[in-house]
């Protein structure tokens, strides 16, 4: 992980530069002082889903599929020519770390597979359709708040997809109440497991 990045221009010279969730903007001369570049790996089909939240937002909006994208870094946000893609299915169930664990493992076979032939030149980066570019946001805590009256696979996307953080959760009577276990049964949102605020979790009546 990347602890800081030099504000001038780099003095210590190197071959690549790869770079996995990092979420900062990383200074143009940093992008391009390595001698073949620098390249991501970012967990959606780019163009979409560009910026801090892919895995997150392809189960938010109900996605049956995604995958990763190793990119090219340009200076503009998730915007470089795609080196190389490989898409999946997103499970029915599937909550965010275990996606993201499953992307995690595609992502660095896939580098692996290709790293050698991209430094050979033998890989061409491919441009993004900018017109089918869209952008996800960075998560806050306050996401998580769901209303219990809105649609049932609405909430039930929203519990897989924040399952790690901020998790969702409503108020009652005052107190914040957490989520920690629920399915999508018969079309409805049936929720089974709550950590109501200053307890332990608890099944839900």
């Amino acid at each position: 992980m990347v602890v800081g990045l030099p504000s001038g221009s780099p003095t210590t010279k190197w071959d690549l530069s790869i770079v996995v969730a990092y979420g900062k903007i990383i200074p143009e001369n940093v992008i391009n002082s390595p001698k073949f570049g620098s390249i991501n790996i970012h967990y959606s089909l780019l163009p979409k889903y560009r910026g801090a939240s892919p895995v997150e937002s392809a189960i938010l909006n109900g996605d049956i599929e995604t995958g990763v994208s190793i990119q090219k870094m340009e200076y503009e946000m998730d915007s470089g020519g795609i080196i190389a893609q490989e898409k999946i299915v997103i499970l029915p169930d599937e909550k965010t770390p275990d996606l993201r664990k499953r992307l995690i493992k595609i992502g660095t076979e896939l580098l692996v597979k290709i790293l050698l032939e991209f430094i050979a030149d033998k890989i061409k980066a491919t441009s993004q359709n900018e017109q089918e570019a869209t952008y996800c946001k960075k998560i806050k805590k306050g996401d998580g708040l769901i209303d219990l009256n809105d649609g049932a696979v609405k909430n039930y996307n929203k519990f897989r997809a924040y399952a790690s953080w901020p998790r969702t959760f409503f108020f009652k009577n005052g107190k914040r109440i957490i989520i920690t276990d629920a399915i999508l049964e018969n079309n409805q949102f049936v929720i089974k497991k709550v950590l109501p605020e200053g307890r332990k979790e608890i099944k839900y009546e």
